[in-house]
């Protein structure tokens, strides 16, 4: 890794001294991004690593599920058990699936009483109603509090604008996999309205590898956004998401069961008011709400004649939080803030006569949270931050966070760097389960990282790198001695992001990505378990006659371990997808796609399946 960093220094050592008269141009700014500090700015004044990916983007790609359009962003890697409603794990720079925060429309969503800490489960998010996705990599505490150590990923919903616009969407494919899609929008002087129903079958595969017996799934999402303006310069929103999933398991790697099933539900929603009190002084304040509940069963079946089990799972999160935005000069803009969160949640398991229970329990935390961004010439972006957080069981947690961009119009060359202090709180099975203990300590975590991109030939030419650097201590494990969860763990990781894109002609683009990673158990000095060292991403989007276009994805994944004695290495593989998407007329649209274009067999959870090569097609309708 040492040799990787001393390569990126000599490239951005490099990069400075590129002749000015070479490169002149107008630098290109990016997208405009929310979730990195709260308030709107373009993703070249924002000093951490962020990636938009855009409701554009997401139509030319063609993925039905976010968690196949977060598989090619840089440092993250995913892992699935199976096809569709598989359960699905992120990883974010090498950190745990509890280390990044995950948002819809700025609520958290993750399910509180999964047993190492609390996440979410990707596996049934589609792509319906969604405006944009923002990821921003590296330590976000400062603003978000717990469990948003390596990161945010916010999805954002669309909202509506001009006439009412009713649409329908319909495809069929491998697998016998329908889905079916309606959606309505518009607005008026006073309201905006989005509205989205979607629902997937699959008929799906065996989710264990080997298996002959297959696991489908339905997937239901329902998703609104209401914006009204209560008066001439305020706007009163509401958003909700809803997700109904039912899905087949099987017994775990290599084991099939054909009476095992879970059932999901979530809804997730928020409330918000944002309102300009004077000129240079503006607030906003939102209250939200998630409730979550899992369902399992398992019955005898003629593979395993004594399985007898059933459970549930029921988790919400209450948050309300105040943000007031200051804008003194031209250049520097505060925030400050206050939020408020209670998680509750409660849990029952039965396996033949024996029976295991959580009745409900809550813990609450409050945060105070004050930001100060510099832009001074144009040029030069600081990010400061500190938060303190009054949790109920382990009290006081403070955290701080800088963050730099600097770039020369003149050379089309910016830099950044970051440094940050992060936690999680324990989640509410491992403070109250009967495996669990209130006295458990929150996890710490402080990241540095730090970059360049350079923009050549009128930004039709652009590549850059991000060196990163994580510490991971008092992490929650298992402990064998006292078989109850306690604070025995820290990691490390570290590794480089290496982008590059290339608009050679108007309608073609191609970009890739790179990310190594080395990820260590500093307890035990092994590698961590379903990290791999090497995953690369190609994507070559082309506009085909001004009414179509094709869209190439390429993933490539490394090797990774299966266990945490390192033992047993999974193989690597690549993935080729391919999608297409023509314009009959204005308002009919037909489309296909291939996943895993050549057919080639790989597993992302040790005794897990993949799908095969599938392909579907459909049509989309407009009125």
């Amino acid at each position: 890794m040492k040799q990787r960093v001393y390569i990126v220094l000599s490239i951005l050592v490099l990069m400075a001294f590129v002749s000015v008269n070479a490169f002149a141009q107008e630098y290109n700014l990016g997208e405009v991004i929310v979730s990195a500090t709260k308030t709107e700015a373009y993703q070249a004044e924002i000093g951490s690593s962020t990636t938009v990916i855009t409701a554009e983007e997401i139509k030319k790609r063609g993925k039905v599920t976010v968690v196949e359009l977060l598989r090619n962003v840089p440092g993250v890697s995913v892992t699935q058990q199976g096809e569709l409603g598989g359960f699905t794990q992120l990883y974010l720079r090498g950190g745990a699936p509890g280390h990044t925060m995950i948002m819809i429309d700025g609520v958290e969503v993750k399910y509180l009483m999964e047993h190492d800490g609390g996440f979410f489960d990707f596996a049934h998010l589609t792509t319906n109603n969604i405006e944009r996705i923002e990821i921003i990599r590296g330590p976000q505490s400062t603003l978000y509090g717990s469990s948003a150590m390596s990161g945010v990923i916010n999805i954002i919903t669309k909202k509506g604008e001009g006439k009412p616009k009713f649409s329908i969407s319909s495809d069929a494919g491998s697998q016998n996999t329908f889905r079916e899609l309606l959606g309505l929008s518009g607005s008026t002087e006073k309201i905006n309205y989005s509205f989205s129903l979607s629902r997937v079958d699959s008929a799906g595969i065996s989710s264990a590898a080997g298996g002959a017996e297959k696991d489908g799934c339905g997937i239901t999402n329902a998703s609104s956004c209401l914006g009204v303006k209560v008066f001439d310069d305020s706007e009163l929103n509401l958003v909700l998401r809803y997700t109904d999933a039912d899905i087949d398991l099987d017994d775990g790697a290599d084991q099939d069961d054909p009476n095992s099933i879970a059932e999901k539900r979530m809804l997730s929603s928020k409330i918000q008011l944002d309102q300009p009190l004077t000129d240079w002084w503006k607030h906003k304040v939102f209250f939200s709400f998630l409730d979550t509940k899992r369902n399992y069963k398992d019955s005898a079946d003629s593979i395993d004649t004594t399985e007898d089990s059933d459970s549930w799972y029921k988790g919400n999160i209450k948050k309300i939080d105040l943000q007031h935005d200051f804008f003194p000069f031209d250049f520097d803009t505060i925030t400050c803030g206050f939020d408020y969160k209670e998680e509750r949640g409660s849990s029952y398991y039965r396996s033949g006569t024996w029976i295991s229970k959580i009745d409900r329990k809550s813990v609450d935390n409050k945060g105070y949270y004050l930001q100060n961004q510099l832009k001074l010439w144009e040029e030069f972006f600081t990010t400061v931050g500190v938060r303190i957080d009054d949790h109920e069981l382990f009290g006081t947690e403070s955290t701080y966070k800088i963050s730099s961009a600097y770039f020369i119009p003149q050379t089309g060359v910016r830099f950044s760097a970051n440094w940050g202090t992060g936690f999680r709180a324990p989640s509410v099975y491992q403070l109250y389960s009967s495996y669990g203990d209130p006295s458990i300590k929150p996890e710490k975590s402080e990241s540095y990282d730090f970059g360049f991109e350079q923009s050549l030939f009128e930004n039709k030419v652009s590549f850059g790198a991000t060196y990163f650097h994580n510490e991971f201590k008092q992490m929650i494990g298992w402990d064998w001695v006292t078989w109850k969860y306690a604070n025995i763990d820290k990691a490390k990781t570290s590794g480089i992001e290496i982008e590059a894109s290339v608009n050679p002609m108007e309608k073609l683009t191609i970009s890739a990505n790179h990310t190594f990673l080395e990820a260590e158990d500093e307890t035990t000095g092994l590698e961590l378990t379903r990290r791999p060292k090497n995953k690369s991403n190609l994507d070559i989007n082309y506009g085909l006659f001004d009414k179509g276009n094709i869209n190439l994805g390429v993933t490539r994944v490394g090797h990774r371990w299966v266990d945490s004695d390192n033992t047993q290495k999974m193989k690597p593989y690549t993935k080729v997808d391919l999608a297409a998407a023509y314009d009959l007329t204005e308002n009919f649209q037909i489309f296909g796609r291939i996943g895993n274009l050549f057919d080639k067999k790989a597993q992302e959870v040790y005794g897990y399946s993949t799908p095969e090569a599938s392909f579907s097609a459909g049509v989309n309708a407009s009125f």
